[in-house]
């Protein structure tokens, strides 16, 4: 193995479990989005680029673990109506609200903000933040 591929291995798993160690989900999705990820990717060996695979499902689990707002796992279909979340509270769709805005729309960093899964803050915002063209009153 070459010293440079050695070398680009070290930097993509030091630099992912750095994101990991913080929490930084973003910082951490961001990074894989990047050219420079990329390009130390391809600069691995073929036959060690599922190390980097294996290090980025690592630093995955460290950085949700750590994360700031951690993401809530599904309950079952079935539970309880006391244990689900009552959207019908005025000040929980403020809630929603505000968490939309911060999230800038993302259904996932809104999830995070709230406490819940992303599929209940979706379906939340679109029953009770997205409203349909023709259901306004025109008086």
């Amino acid at each position: 193995m070459e010293k440079g591929a050695r070398g680009c291995l070290r930097v993509l798993t030091g630099t992912m479990m750095g994101y990991a160690r913080l929490g930084d989900v973003d910082g951490l999705r961001a990074y894989l989005s990047s050219d420079a990820f990329v390009d130390l990717f391809m600069g691995v060996d073929p036959g060690r680029r599922q190390t980097v695979l294996r290090s980025y499902s690592k630093a995955e689990v460290l950085c949700e673990a750590k994360a700031r707002h951690p993401l809530v796992h599904a309950k079952p279909i079935d539970m309880g109506r006391v244990q689900k979340t009552d959207w019908s509270d005025p000040a929980r769709r403020a809630k929603l609200s505000e968490a939309y805005e911060v999230a800038g729309g993302d259904h996932e960093k809104a999830a995070r903000i709230l406490g819940v899964t992303p599929g209940s803050a979706r379906h939340a915002k679109k029953r009770y933040l997205d409203i349909a063209p023709g259901s306004q009153d025109i008086s």
